[in-house]
């Protein structure tokens, strides 16, 4: 990871917020996703529960069905352990290490909001 400027990454989170969320909000009529929140004990028990092979995690953005009670068709992510040619699950389609099983269920804004994002300072270009 690599740790980058608040103002840039407002800028970041503006940008999609913009574009894609706008695109996604109104190509489905609803209003998705703009963050995920888990809670540390949880993250960490993740990490922990991560098998000695682990070499890195990787962030997939999914979405819900309509039949998930929380959050209805919105945007989530799913964590997934990688191995040493940074393999996971998904990408081969099995489990292949016991511990490297996909994780979710974090709180999906909306419905579960901080308060509002101030605005980016500028520059800013969408």
């Amino acid at each position: 990871m690599e740790k980058i400027d608040l103002q840039v990454a407002q800028g970041m989170i503006a940008r999609y917020q913009t574009t894609r969320k706008a695109l996604i909000d109104k190509t489905y009529g609803l209003n998705d996703t703009q963050s995920v929140w888990f809670d540390i004990a949880s993250f960490k028990e993740f990490v922990a529960g991560l098998p000695a092979e682990t070499t890195g995690v990787r962030v997939y953005l999914a979405a819900y069905d309509a039949t998930q009670a929380k959050a209805p068709n919105q945007t989530t992510l799913v964590f997934i352990g990688t191995d040493a040619d940074e393999t996971d699950a998904i990408s081969t389609g099995k489990v292949l290490i016991s511990g490297f099983d996909p994780q979710n269920l974090g709180k999906e804004c909306p419905p579960f909001c901080p308060p509002p994002i101030p605005p980016p300072v500028p520059p800013f270009t969408a």
